[in-house]
């Protein structure tokens, strides 16, 4: 079903779409593909497709300061340097992440928080990692680890993390010079959506944007509980970032395979999709300081 505003970008499909990024000072737009092991980009967010194939799976794509970008693979960080087709380890994972890393982000004093990716029900923990100072567990008890998130919540520096298989985001008090949290709280529940989430970014007003596996829906979540919900017409939207030169554009991924009990048949599952027009704006992404 066709939604105003939403357009397809290109005449490309993906079958594991994950970790839409937009680089702000290059005005491009990074994306992988999970089973394909790849990371693609736009200049400009338009084709042509630039590739580059991973040396395994690359779940979580984040810009750093020089302008490359730091990957979470199968056997730890690397720092890949799209334009001249190079990747190199930067850490392997900590011993406690227990298997390894699914979505990252860099948070605003130039760290990288990141969790543990479990496809199938078990123990998992989100992380935060510094170039100086290494690794450091922020929680435990939790299932997939999804879409971080860093930024002011009632004037409170938060770390906004989602538990997919718990249906849940959680938000916790953040300090990201010392690599600590305080109290975990509930941000949001997607049960309410019968979905679960998965990928998020913030707008500039202090709003988060989930993927809701199941429900088709790019959830907006405040301090003030769900804001809104737009269908994203394609069954598990993965991931979602504000780009455009204004931020004023939402581009997001999804997966095209089937998930559980999802079933998906939409003609767009796949493809990268834009919605514009839309109300809100996005911020600069955080760079990660190598």
């Amino acid at each position: 079903m066709a939604v105003a505003g939403i357009s397809r970008v290109g005449d490309f499909s993906l079958l594991w779409g994950e970790s839409v990024t937009w680089d702000d000072r290059r005005e491009r737009l990074y994306f992988v593909d999970c089973a394909a092991q790849t990371l693609h980009w736009l200049d400009g967010a338009e084709p042509p497709l630039h590739s580059l194939k991973m040396p395994s799976m690359p779940a979580g794509i984040v810009l750093s300061e020089d302008g490359r970008l730091v990957g979470a693979l199968d056997d730890g960080l690397h720092v890949i340097d799209a334009d001249n087709g190079t990747t190199e380890p930067l850490s392997p994972y900590p011993s406690g992440i227990g298997g390894r890393a699914n979505d990252a982000s860099a948070d605003r004093d130039g760290n990288l928080v990141t969790g543990t990716l479990n496809v199938a029900p078990g123990p998992g923990s989100y992380w935060w990692y510094s170039a100086t100072a290494g690794w450091r567990q922020l929680d435990d008890g939790i299932g997939n680890a999804n879409g971080p998130v860093v930024l002011d919540i009632d004037d409170e520096p938060t770390l906004v993390f989602a538990d997919t298989q718990a249906s849940v985001l959680y938000a916790y008090p953040y300090d990201g010079v010392k690599g600590r949290v305080g109290p975990r709280r509930v941000f949001a529940d997607t049960s309410e959506l019968n979905g679960m989430p998965d990928g998020a970014c913030a707008d500039d007003e202090g709003g988060v944007w989930s993927c809701v596996l199941g429900a088709g829906k790019l959830a907006r979540y405040t301090m003030h509980g769900l804001e809104e919900a737009i269908d994203s017409t394609v069954e598990l939207p993965s991931d979602v970032a504000f780009g455009g030169q204004d931020l004023d554009r939402m581009f997001f991924v999804s997966i095209a395979m089937n998930i559980g009990d999802v079933a998906v048949s939409s003609p767009d599952a796949g493809a990268l999709l834009v919605l514009d027009g839309g109300s809100h704006r996005g911020r600069p992404e955080p760079r990660f300081r190598l």
